[in-house]
């Protein structure tokens, strides 16, 4: 009877673990420590131009990063100098022990024909597919050949983790 009893707990458990959700991790750009002008050039170390400062939430994290499995909201609200065909994100660890690029998610996502001047508001959803080392930074790129300033605002969603 103990045996049967066991083996119906761990079923259970091994049940309650398939249909368990990761953790959402809710990111609005304008929450940066990094200040809240974006400055776009060209990459010295790639082809493309991208994010001289990136905007950085490890702070709202630490002890708490994200996990494959979990997700990753970006909410953002900004103006640009310029106008912009499309603007990538992705979200990666840049620290020095990541070597300054590790993917958090695989996922590349676009806020397209952006005007100079006019506030671009948007969720874009990552899922997390590598564990940070120790930072979580929104990498903000593209392939044309301008030098941009992106200005963020703020989006009115709250950095946290549900």
């Amino acid at each position: 009877m103990k045996k049967l009893l066991t083996s119906a707990f761990i079923s259970l458990l091994l049940m309650g673990s398939l249909f368990a959700q990761g953790k959402n991790y809710i990111i609005d750009l304008y929450d940066t420590t990094n200040g809240k002008e974006i400055i776009i050039k060209k990459n010295p170390y790639g082809n493309n131009f991208q994010n001289v400062n990136p905007p950085t939430f490890t702070k709202y994290f630490a002890g708490n990063l994200p996990v494959p499995g979990d997700t990753i909201e970006v909410h953002f609200k900004f103006k640009s100098s310029v106008d912009i065909p499309a603007l990538t994100m992705a979200v990666i660890d840049n620290s020095a022990l990541a070597k300054y690029w590790l993917a958090i998610s695989n996922q590349y996502e676009s806020v397209l024909d952006i005007k100079a001047g006019i506030p671009y508001e948007g969720v874009l959803v990552y899922k997390v597919d590598a564990k940070p080392i120790s930072a979580i930074t929104i990498q903000m790129m593209y392939n044309d050949e301008i030098n941009s300033k992106i200005t963020l605002l703020k989006s009115g969603a709250r950095t946290s983790v549900k």
